[in-house]
């Protein structure tokens, strides 16, 4: 993997694009603390990352979040948010968990993770590039920012 630059000039990581599982239960969202070693380490994001050669977005965010999060449970897909950049796109699969879960350690990227309600969200210390799109993200889900 390499960091690509993008046509708005923004550096990114994986040259086929990114993706990231924002699962969701009833009224509360997954997120997870960027562990401090890894780029904007201590932020609030979703789990996610590079997309492979030839992989959809909805496989990617799943097997990132099945990476970072030691486990996912079973989902059903709502929608796909897509974040173009032109050149490079960032893709948010949101999904619902049809059944409890509680993350476990997974890789390590992950520091901590948290089921936030959207208006919580609104106070954390966001991924910036997740902070860009948290408005669009959250009037999908029904909220209010």
């Amino acid at each position: 993997m390499s960091y690509v630059v993008c046509h708005r000039g923004c550096s990114h990581w994986g040259p086929h694009g990114a993706a990231g599982l924002l699962l969701r239960r009833g009224r509360h969202i997954l997120l997870q603390q960027r562990a401090p070693w890894v780029h904007h380490g201590r932020d609030w994001s979703l789990p996610g990352g590079a997309l492979r050669p030839g992989e959809t977005p909805r496989r990617g965010a799943h097997r990132e979040a099945l990476e970072e999060l030691g486990g996912v449970p079973r989902i059903r897909h709502a929608t796909t948010h897509l974040n173009d950049h032109g050149g490079w796109a960032y893709h948010t699969v949101i999904a619902d968990a049809l059944e409890p879960f509680t993350p476990g350690r997974g890789d390590g990227e992950g520091a901590r993770h948290h089921w936030f309600t959207p208006g919580q969200v609104n106070a954390l210390p966001l991924h910036p590039d997740f902070a860009d799109t948290w408005g669009e993200l959250n009037n999908l889900l029904g909220g209010r920012r």
